[in-house]
Order: structure tokens, then sequence, then C-alpha cells
């Protein structure tokens, strides 16, 4: 296990179970559900997501704790909960969503748990915006679409990538408009085009054009490029910085050489100061 702050595990007395991904909508009602001394314990995939690892508690009100599936997936539904008992020994309550399953082949769900654990447990039921069901799922495969702003919806944040500062192709500074350069390990990207973000840099957040995928009218490779477009920002050098998606101006497409590309870069930009300038503070409030 791996506790994301700095917390006397004999402190917890409630613990909500699930993947946590996202942290969006429907975990708010779990957390809303622990009470006092509540944490989450956030079972991990080895895959990309939403929120890996302790990015989490950027977006939660309690303490969070990470649990790489693999360290517990052999374990029957009894060995579980033993588990949990032995590492949590003043735990309470458990708080899980009403599709939860835990023990070795998904063996065990709600009931169960009400059987094997001898103190409080507590299924909170699906959770409905507008009419959609809040999942994690339905978060990627939004995001996957492009749509961003339904993503956001779901969240109620704009969904966030955070990654290292890696060296570009040079041809931004040089020929089109400077960018930072980003590689993102297991953080899922949007689909591929250009975004409206907010760039997150030392703790400001800083009005921006992202782009996301193959840069098809120079190398052919895989980046994520962010240009800072807020008037008189200071852009210092940097390690690692974060991107916020607020909307989605276009899809990825190559362009016949580098001046059309610079050309329609400015559309771009153009086009996100004219959200920005409807959306007042959006990147101040991400």
């Amino acid at each position: 296990m791996n506790i994301c702050s700095i917390i006397d595990k004999s402190s917890i007395e409630a613990l909500a179970l699930g993947g946590f991904d996202g942290l969006h909508l429907g975990h708010r009602e779990l957390i809303a559900r622990l009470g006092a001394n509540g944490a989450l314990l956030a079972i991990e995939h080895d895959r990309v997501c939403l929120t890996p690892g302790c990015v989490r508690e950027r977006f939660s009100s309690v303490p969070v704790i990470t649990l790489p599936l693999a360290q517990i997936m052999e374990l029957s539904p009894e060995e579980f909960i033993a588990l949990l008992k032995a590492e949590f020994v003043n735990l309470k309550r458990l708080v899980v969503g009403y599709d939860f399953r835990f023990g070795k082949n998904r063996a065990a769900g709600g009931e169960e748990l009400k059987r094997i654990f001898d103190k409080e447990t507590i299924v909170v039921s699906e959770v409905s915006l507008g009419g959609t069901a809040v999942h994690a799922a339905r978060i990627r495969s939004l995001l996957l679409d492009g749509n961003v702003s339904g993503a956001t919806r779901l969240l109620t944040r704009p969904h966030l990538i955070e990654g290292e500062v890696v060296r570009g192709q040079g041809l931004g500074a040089k020929r089109l408009y400077p960018t930072i350069n980003l590689s993102v390990e297991r953080f899922l990207a949007p689909q591929d085009g250009v975004y409206a973000t907010c760039t997150e840099i030392r703790h400001k957040n800083l009005q921006s054009v992202s782009f996301v995928g193959r840069r098809l009218s120079a190398d052919g490779a895989f980046s994520i490029e962010t240009h800072i477009i807020e008037e008189g920002a200071e852009i210092p050098n940097v390690d690692r910085a974060a991107i916020w998606f607020i909307d989605r101006l276009r899809g990825n497409r190559r362009f016949d050489d580098l001046d059309a590309l610079k050309e329609q870069i400015a559309k771009d930009i153009s086009a996100a100061k004219t959200i920005f300038a409807c959306r007042e503070n959006e990147c101040a409030n991400s």
C-alpha cells in the first residue's frame, strides 16, 4: 500500500473502496458517506487512467491510499477483508459503490461484504447526471471521442494530465510558436487534436492552446505540446507541467507546409481566446 499523504493508519476508522479513477461525481457520494476519520483505498490497475497514483488526492477531500490490484487479486474475499482489518486496526466502516466487486475472480460484491465484514458496511447506489450514469468508463469514452466538455460535466472539473517537460523538435520556437512539450505516462490523453487548455506551471494556471497527436506536418511522432497564449505570462524553465482540457478546437490534420500550419495555429489561438473571453476566469478555477 502507498499512503499518498502523511497519515497514521491507526487513525483511519472508515474506508471507501474502489478504483476511484477520476474522482468523479459518483465517487464524491462515497466520500460523503465516510464520516469522520475516513480515507479512500484506491485499487489500481496497471494501465493508463484518468488519475493515476496519488494524483487522486488532488481531487479528494480525504486522504488517499493506493493498492495495486496485483497484490490482492489472488486473495479470497475473506482474505481481503482480513488484510484490511490488519492494516487498519480501528476500522469501523466500509463504503463501496453498488457495482464494487472484490476477491479472486471478482467473486464477491456488496452483499457478501456485509456478511464478511463484522462492522458497518454502506453500499452507495448509482449516481446519474442528466440521465447519464456517472462512471469512469463513460468519462474515458468521452475523452477518447474528444468530448472534453462532456467529461468535465461528469468530473465536475476539466480533465488533467501532467508529466515531465521534454525537449521537442525546436520547430515551434524557430518557425511556428514556442511550446512546452510533455512526456505523459499513465494519464489518458483525449482524442488527437487541438484544444483550448489551461497549462499549470508551478501551481499557476495559464491560458493555452495544446496539441495532442502525431505531428503529421513534421516528423510524424506522437507529442503533447502546449503554447501559452495568456498576455504577459512569464514562462519559467520547469521540469514538470500539467494541462487542463477546457474545449476541443479541431481535429489533427496534415498541412502542405509550415506556413499553412502557422496560419492555422494563429486561428486556433484566436478561437481559444474567444472561448476564454466567454468563460471568464476559466483557468483560475481549474
